[in-house]
């Protein structure tokens, strides 16, 4: 049986940890998308060859082939990069789906924390010298167990989080759409 201060010593270490979960199935299915696009990379191939338009060639299989090998890393990505969340009673070490450095933040530093269920956001001061603070954003969509997180949050955090709404149906296909069109347009800006 452990003593009162062994188990207080392993209180002040203990922390939660959340990793994003590695799927096989997307994987699969980035790598399927990406031999389709290849494919048609293949296909169109002979046709613009034939008809020695060489701009058309080289965009026409220039997106194929830039397509299939961004699919091939988003599906590769949590193999090589995955993301993970540790919460402790210290502060929040946190490493993003697409940057190399782990942040850390510790509790003193937070001035304020806004909570939901796919998204935490960080308003932080790391030198209590100056004015300016910084956000740290983190989707927690991407780490496994995210229904989880909020409560180890308020579990370590000593100050109070803001709860926030997911947003609603309507929200997310608008901003979906809107995003579609701003895609579109900046793609016929480059092409004419």
């Amino acid at each position: 049986m452990k003593s009162p201060s062994e188990r207080s010593n392993e209180d002040i270490d203990s922390q939660r940890n959340f990793m994003e979960a590695r799927e096989p199935s997307e994987l699969i299915m980035c790598l399927v998308l990406a031999c389709a696009y290849l494919g048609l990379a293949k296909y169109c191939w002979v046709p613009l060859l034939v008809a020695k338009n060489w701009k058309l060639l080289i965009n026409v299989e220039g997106f194929f082939i830039t397509i299939s090998l961004l699919a091939v890393l988003v599906g590769v990505r949590p193999y090589l990069n995955p993301s993970n969340l540790q919460l402790s009673n210290k502060g929040i070490k946190y490493l993003g789906p697409y940057w190399p450095r782990r942040k850390t933040v510790n509790w003193d530093q937070v001035l304020r924390l806004y909570l939901s269920a796919e998204l935490i956001i960080i308003l932080y001061k790391p030198n209590p010298k100056r004015k300016r603070t910084w956000p740290l954003i983190i989707p927690s969509i991407y780490l496994a167990d995210r229904d989880k997180i909020p409560d180890a949050i308020t579990e370590f955090c000593p100050i109070e989080p803001i709860i926030m709404t997911s947003p609603a149906l309507i929200s997310r296909v608008t901003f979906a759409v809107l995003f579609l069109f701003i895609v579109i347009w900046m793609l016929e800006l480059l092409i004419s």
